[in-house]
This record gives C-alpha cells, structure tokens and sequence, in this order.
C-alpha cells in the first residue's frame, strides 16, 4: 500500500513530504525538482528546516509543532529557498499521523501569485515614494529600500547626464561603500525626448533576475526620471520667482525679502546702512538707436560691473526695465554711501564695445539711509527713488547749462560780425 501511494504521490505537481517526528524527510515525491531544484534523493534524510527561509524559520517551528500536537494545518504560509538560491513562496496543507508516525504534508507553489503581489505593491510603493519625493537623494534612498524587499539587491546608485555624475550611491547595509558602478546593471532614467542618466543596480546575480524583476528596475527608473524632471522644473519655477531671467540678480519679490532681513538684523544689531536706487541714462535712446538685442547685453555688462563695486553681503538686483538696486549694510554715513555711488558712476561709465558697437553709459543714482530716511522698505524705496529723480534733474539742468554755454561760445561776436 505504501508503495502504491508513493506511486500516486509521483504523479502529483505539489510536492507531497513525509517528515519524521525529529524533522528529517523520510519521502519528498518528484515535484520538488521543478519546485525548489533539487533531486528527491538531495532532500530526502536532510532536516526540513534545512531547505526554510531564515525570515520564516521561527513561525515554521511553532507551525510543525502545533501540527504534531495533532491540529490539522490549513493555509500556512512560508518561504524556502531553492537550490538556485531563490525565494519558493509555499501554501500548505499538513497534518501528522499517529499511525505512521510521520507528518504529511502537501506543499503548493504560489511564488507567481506572491511575486506578482510583491510586484504590485512595490511599484505602488514607488510611486508613492517618487509623488512624495522633495529631493533627489531622499526619492533614491526610498527606491532602494522599497526594491530590497523585493529582489537580491546589494546596491543602488543614480549617474546623472551630463557628466555621468553619481548623485546618489548606496551599498547593501552593512556592505561599506559602494564599488564601482560602471558595472552595475543599468537602466535609463528618461521621458519621451529626454534622457537624464541611469539608475545602476548592484545584484548579487544578474541571473536571478527575471523579466517581472526587470520590469520593475525599468519602472522604478522611468519613476525617477519623473521626479527628475518635476524637480527641475519646480527648480527652475522657484528661480524665475525671485531671479531676473536676463541680468540673473534678485527680482523686486527677492530684493523686498533682502530687505526685510536687512531691516531686522539692523534693529537686533543697532546698525544703520544704504540703499542706492540706480537708474541708467538716455536708455531708451541705445533701444532706438541700436535694437533690444544691443539693449539687453548693456543691461547684463551693468548689472554685472554694478555687482563688482559692492561687497558680497550686499544685495543688488533688478527691479525693472533699466532700473537697479543695492542694498549696502553696515554703512554708517552719508559719506560711505556716496563713495559707493561714486564707484558705480565710475565703473558704468566706461566705455562698452557691443556688438560692434561702442557705448558709454551713464546713470543717476538716488541714495537713502536706513533707518534715517525710512524704517520700512517702501519708505526707503521711496526716499532713494525721489532722490535719483532729483539726480536726474540735476543731469539734465546741467547737460542744458553745458549745451547753452557751448552754443554761445558758438555765436560770433556782434562787433566783429560789423566789423568784418
């Protein structure tokens, strides 16, 4: 009769055990071949908790030792590993026999279904992790943990274009730094008509990893590749916020913050400072006269000689059209202020070959003192801005005077007209 349901046993696809009381198989049937890789002679007299899952192994035990209490096992759940090394997810059905003396039980693969769960849940993990992303790193950190849980991963590192840089690279816990990457499995971090690097993989065996496994690595990259670019362009949003595109300084939003900051340390410190409000000459004219184009880069050469006249605590920006800022801390007298003005008058005033063509700036400069002349930003806009219009006047009045003076120094003498 034992023979006989051996035979049958034979002819089953789940693996049929029969274990002996202390653990070791007494009969496995031949489905364990196709199931965890082994021939029925390389399980059989070995110890069943041999062939277990180290994660599993405890609640195995507790499971082996309530079913030859005599409970009849339904539905138990564990892992074991196979002779190639990977995971066998097992549903069994076990119970013990008195008469026998051994424990039977009949073991069914369900690694498929629980790899495709694992797989559902991990690129839901994903997903979530790369929606939740607010930086680069912290998005690579949760990609690597997420994908530990799901297959032999030793390593995972992201090179981004241009350059090949590593920005992120981490190694197994407890596996010290990370080896060279170069030799990792790789996949493309991209969006449609845009490639940004790669997302590296270090895997104990590239061999183990099967197509649902690099289905996974490829949505995790493509996921990166997402967040990448929402990044960047959120990077680029926050910039052209508080920057000015052309010039590169502050913006008015950025500048008014400056200010408030300056205003605040001002109070805590008992200090007192400037703010030059700068607006160019006869700028329209150059627009007329020589196109926008031609504008613009007279626009970046001031920005630019404008910055070199202050010190790096200073703050000069943009605030529209031809018209620039600098806020100057820790300046105590009207007499620092104006030095500072006198430079910048200097420094934009020499000459520019643009284009092919050579210009010679000019500007007005209106200058007020803080917390004399105002205690709040928009008081001391103010002030600085009245007195660069009253600058401007005082150009114009003399550029009139100078032009009077030169048109009669022009004009020939009335006796000498009669006389000649």
């Amino acid at each position: 009769m034992k023979n006989t349901l051996h035979r049958l046993a034979d002819l089953l696809l789940d693996v049929v055990f029969l274990v002996e009381q202390d653990g070791r198989i007494a009969y496995v049937n031949p489905a364990c071949t196709i199931v965890f890789g082994y021939q029925p002679e390389e399980m059989i007299g070995c110890q069943m908790l041999d062939f277990i899952h180290p994660g599993d192994l405890q609640r195995t035990m507790a499971e082996m030792d309530l079913v030859v209490a005599g409970r009849l096992g339904l539905g138990f759940e564990n892992r074991y590993l196979r002779k190639d090394g990977s995971v066998a997810h097992i549903h069994w059905a076990a119970r013990w026999s008195d008469e026998d003396q051994l424990r039977i039980g009949v073991a069914h693969d369900i690694s498929e279904r629980k790899m495709a769960e694992q797989r559902q849940a991990c690129m839901l993990a994903l997903s979530t992790a790369a929606l939740s992303a607010e930086s680069h790193e912290a998005m690579f950190a949760a990609f690597h943990a997420i994908l530990l849980e799901l297959m032999p991963l030793r390593g995972l590192a992201a090179v981004l274009d241009p350059g090949a840089r590593i920005v992120y690279a981490a190694a197994m816990p407890g596996g010290g730094a990370a080896p060279d990457t170069s030799r990792w499995f790789a996949e493309p971090m991209s969006t449609p008509g845009m490639k940004f690097g790669e997302l590296r993989f270090d895997v104990e065996r590239p061999s183990l990893l099967s197509s649902h496994d690099r289905d996974v690595l490829q949505f995790a990259a493509a996921q990166a590749a997402t967040v990448i670019e929402r990044l960047a362009l959120h990077a680029d949003l926050a910039y052209a916020a508080r920057y000015d595109e052309l010039t590169g300084l502050p913006n008015r939003r950025l500048f008014q913050d400056r200010m408030q900051s300056a205003f605040a340390r001002s109070r805590r410190d008992r200090t007192s400072g400037a703010l030059l409000f700068i607006d160019l000459d006869d700028f329209k004219r150059v627009n007329d006269a020589y196109g926008h184009a031609i504008g613009d880069q007279l626009l970046q050469s001031v920005a630019h000689r404008i910055v070199t006249c202050v010190r790096e605590c200073d703050t000069v920006a943009r605030i529209g059209g031809d018209e620039f800022v600098a806020l100057l801390e820790n300046v105590e007298s009207m007499e620092q202020a104006d030095a500072v003005a006198a430079k910048i008058h200097k420094m934009i005033g020499k000459p520019l070959l643009l284009g092919g063509v050579r210009l010679q700036a000019g500007a007005s400069i209106g200058i007020a003192l803080y917390p004399e002349h105002g205690d709040a930003p928009d008081h001391l806009m103010r002030y600085a801005d009245q007195a660069m219009y009253a600058c401007k006047a005082a150009h114009k009045a003399n550029k009139a005077d100078q032009a009077d003076r030169a048109a009669q120094q022009a004009e020939p003498d009335s006796e000498t007209q009669i006389e000649a």
